[in-house]
């Protein structure tokens, strides 16, 4: 896992690259350090489900 919050080096990256992808799905976007020191890359997810409803949630909800 990466020594600061959300921040990986590119050693860390490269030698966990399963654990960046969980950390970005679980914890939201992991930021790399570019290794050429001209700025970083974001690992982010983006789910492919489809999100509930708001109004069916509070429609049943309301039922009880």
């Amino acid at each position: 896992m990466p020594s600061q919050t959300n921040q990986w080096t590119v050693e860390e990256a490269r030698s966990d690259l399963l654990g960046l992808l969980e950390a970005a799905r679980t914890n939201g976007p992991q930021t790399v350090e570019d290794p050429q020191k001209r700025g970083s890359f974001t690992v982010s997810f983006s789910s492919t489900e489809p999100k509930p409803s708001t109004i069916k949630f509070l429609l049943e909800d309301s039922a009880d």
